[in-house]
């Protein structure tokens, strides 16, 4: 049996550090398990 979490079925959503702020707008509103932030250019 393995024990680990499979924490990619968990992302919820993935958007660019330029639109963090919609991040934190998905956790409020309850619309998000997990967000991830890319860092592109």
């Amino acid at each position: 049996m393995k024990k680990e979490l499979e924490l990619e079925k968990f992302i919820t959503h993935e958007v660019p550090f330029s639109e963090i702020n919609k991040s934190f707008d998905y956790m409020l509103r309850g619309e998000s398990i997990r967000c991830i932030i890319r860092m592109d250019a």
